[in-house]
């Protein structure tokens, strides 16, 4: 599985910088659209691969649990991160105005923090249906990529308002 994940990685890096290249250098923007929209055909590709994986009776291993977790902050952050790198390309090959760049709205810990549950929850609903593709009892790796979510969670909304704190001080001086 973990050489899917990989190959997913790549490719959905592959279809952004692409994307963005083909819109932005060649100004050809449907079929920019296109790679773009794209991208979440490869998180529906790695979570289908782990389940058929899981479906053909191997045990889950680390890279299950991974491959869930991926898809899950991958369908959460994705759409951000496709409008920061939209942005930052409208900047520097088209030489518009602050004003008329895309929009990438700024966000607080707090709303990220928010998100970052989204994402947990997504996460934790497809290692679920891992566990009842595999079954409890050889589920241990996706049980413990649960905890491992539900971990992330609880450190982001530590570190998060922690990192504000600790910016607000340093702004302050």
């Amino acid at each position: 599985m973990l050489p899917y994940i990989i190959a997913g990685e790549v490719a959905f890096w592959a279809l952004l910088l692409g994307g963005f290249s083909i819109r932005y250098l060649l100004r050809w923007r449907s079929i920019s659209t296109v790679l773009l929209t794209l991208t979440p055909v490869v998180d529906l590709a790695i979570i289908t691969l782990t389940y058929i994986d899981l479906g053909r009776g191997a045990p889950s291993d680390f890279s299950h649990g991974l491959a869930a977790f991926y898809v899950g902050f991958s369908v959460t952050f994705g759409p951000e991160i496709i409008r920061r790198f939209d942005r930052r390309f409208a900047k520097k090959y088209t030489g518009l105005p602050e004003d008329q760049l895309p929009v990438v709205p700024e966000r607080s810990s707090m709303q990220y923090w928010l998100r970052c549950l989204v994402a947990v929850s997504i996460t934790i609903g497809l290692l679920g249906i891992g566990i009842a593709v595999v079954g409890f009892a050889d589920s241990f790796w996706l049980l413990y990529w649960i905890i491992s979510a539900a971990f992330t969670a609880l450190m982001w909304g530590v570190i998060g308002p922690l990192r504000d704190h600790l910016r607000t001080q340093r702004a302050g001086k």
